[in-house]
């Protein structure tokens, strides 16, 4: 049965093991993984509108004053929560400098009246905690308030949607759930594949109301996400951080918050953890793969006479530089896909707009008449809510079979770029092989275009002043007139955003493809070289070895068959911990569950 905090252990317990084994560039990569596995980025984000009480919700959960509180809204600065042995506070800058501050300093960067409208340029602030939430690189983040005073907090809260793995959508009791806060869960469940919903400040109510707000949040709540698929966890934050600052196990029972804690544990032990520690176990087999061969490949090399081992030391590193020049092609060769992706993305666009631009007037227009037919009083904020809809409902699907399309002609260029590298690997330890006679299997992979991106839809842009100019001019013309000019102005705001969210859409995907090519590309140029550098290594330890004497070469011998009795025993492990996460059925309910939100 999976368990993912023993399961951790053991890969922690692992890695111990390998630390006294391996050596070099293996070694650093033990270091990277150990803080992969300390840190592994998990963002839990608390979401909801101003006033809900987020951040006491967040330090009832730390149990903690972290993060203040005041009436005040939070600017459009995020907070980010993460493990640390000590409190830490540190401030990241939009200009790249880096600032440790003391936690009294925090509201000074994050609350409206001490950084109104972020005038220091801060692009977020992390706050290092001892919290069980916070480790297995669980992030709690805390954003600004959708629908406060101020139109850019609101814009941050949208902003911040991309990045969630999972939310906790928090309202309140009092008062309830808004139209504002309909609308913004509605753009949540576009990107977030887990929600939690909290109902805060059950403490101000009595019993009575408290049930009646249960039943009306959730009424809201499965119009959006299907009747009976909604828990609602009733919660006093307030009331929960104080008995946890106070050591009050009772008070801290009546804030309802231990069913709420119970529930986010063991989803973040259960769920969220199997295709991390999946990642972690792969790259540890490769890692043994490659100095299982260093190590054999070393025990080879000291047998070899000196003077033969120098010139087959020479063979190899001149048969190197003409590798160097094929990475070098290499290279080119995915730039021109970019190219290539980034010329068919445009196209794509071009067909997109001069297919729906027709279709989107034509329904204004639909849409014009029918509200005149009616005598509607309210011509321009209804024809706008339509714009916005009708923008929408016509770029959700078709910016999930745009990315889907990349995707795919993405993952072909990976696959080329792979099977290039692929190849320079082998030609490698073909060279090796004639040597000594060992071999080594390539280990690559074709990653798929992230699911996460920069991108969001802030559809209900605030009014501008032509906007408002607009509508003080149309009161003074002729009604028959206003009504004509209202169509041509919205006709026009939705060519405008038309072209917005296309240019939108282009920057995010190619961006994101930048990003994942990069990085692909980076991941399998460090695996020729880690098998370059477990080669040389072994080289450097046969020389050394010759040159002092026999007898160290006999013990070196020794050793490095213990090293592979210990790694050959690690290898059996590391499979034992694939068997476990692989036997505890993601398939299809994974698939299933990132097709729908899912909520708790």
């Amino acid at each position: 049965m999976f368990d993912y905090a023993k399961l951790r252990d053991s890969l922690f317990a692992i890695l111990a093991r390998l630390e006294d084994t391996v050596r070099g560039t293996a070694a650093k990569s033990i270091g990277k993984t150990r803080t992969k596995l300390e840190e592994e980025a998990f963002n839990l984000v608390v979401l909801g509108e101003f006033k809900r009480g987020k951040s006491t919700f967040i330090n009832a959960l730390l149990g903690e004053k972290i993060l203040p509180t005041a009436i005040v809204p939070l600017t459009s600065v995020v907070t980010i929560l993460r493990y640390g042995q000590k409190l830490k506070v540190a401030v990241h800058y939009l200009s790249g400098r880096i600032e440790e501050v003391d936690l009294a300093a925090l509201p000074a960067f994050i609350t409206e009246r001490e950084n109104p409208q972020n005038k220091k340029g801060v692009k977020e602030v992390t706050v290092s905690y001892p919290s069980q939430y916070l480790r297995g690189g669980v992030r709690i983040i805390d954003t600004p308030g959708a629908g406060s005073v101020y139109s850019h907090n609101t814009e941050a809260a949208y902003a911040y949607l991309p990045y969630v793995d999972a939310g906790i959508f928090v309202v309140s009791v009092d008062p309830p759930l808004s139209k504002s806060e309909h609308h913004f869960l509605k753009d949540v469940r576009d990107f977030v594949d887990k929600v939690f919903f909290v109902l805060n400040k059950i403490d101000q109510v009595d019993d009575n109301d408290r049930q009646e707000s249960l039943e009306f949040t959730a009424q809201v709540i499965e119009e959006e996400v299907g009747a009976g698929k909604v828990r609602i966890y009733p919660v006093s934050a307030r009331r929960a951080l104080e008995a946890k600052l106070a050591g009050d196990d009772d008070m801290l029972a009546r804030s309802l918050l231990p069913e709420f804690e119970k529930k986010l544990l063991d989803f973040l032990a259960r769920e969220k953890g199997q295709v991390f520690l999946g990642s972690v176990v792969n790259n540890l087999l490769k890692l043994i793969c490659d100095e299982t061969i260093s190590f054999r490949l070393e025990q080879e090399a000291i047998k070899l006479p000196f003077e033969e081992l120098k010139m087959k030391i020479a063979r190899f590193e001149q048969e190197m530089e003409e590798i160097a020049k094929e990475r070098e092609n290499n290279q080119f060769l995915l730039k021109g896909h970019l190219g290539k992706i980034t010329s068919g993305l445009d196209e794509e666009i071009r067909g997109f707009k001069k297919y729906q631009l027709p279709r989107l007037e034509q329904g204004l227009e639909e849409k014009y008449g029918e509200c005149v037919r009616r005598g509607s009083c309210e011509l321009r904020e209804e024809l706008r809510q339509f714009v916005f809809e009708s923008i929408r409902e016509t770029f959700t699907p078709w910016r999930k079979q745009i990315a889907e399309k990349l995707s795919s002609r993405l993952e072909d260029a990976h696959g080329e770029f792979a099977r290039k590298i692929n190849s320079i690997i082998e030609r490698i330890l073909i060279l090796t092989s004639d040597i000594f006679a060992l071999t080594l299997k390539p280990f690559t992979s074709v990653e798929g275009l992230g699911r996460k991106s920069d991108f969001y839809f802030l559809l209900q842009d605030d009014p501008v002043g032509l906007e408002l100019i607009q509508l003080a001019a149309t009161s003074a013309i002729p009604r028959f007139l206003a009504k004509k000019m209202i169509l041509k102005g919205m006709k026009q705001s939705l060519t405008e955003l038309l072209d917005r969210h296309c240019g939108r859409v282009r920057y995010d995907l190619i961006s994101r493809v930048n990003s994942t090519i990069g990085d692909f590309q980076k991941s399998l140029n460090e695996k020729i070289d880690l098998t370059l550098a477990g080669i040389r290594v072994s080289f450097e330890k046969a020389l050394a070895l010759h040159r002092e004497g026999k007898i160290n070469v006999e013990k070196s011998l020794g050793e490095l068959s213990l090293k592979l009795d210990s790694i050959s025993e690690i290898h059996s492990e590391l499979l034992h911990c694939a068997a476990l996460i692989q036997g505890n059925g993601t398939g299809r309910d994974r698939e299933k569950s990132l097709s729908s939100p899912r909520t708790s």
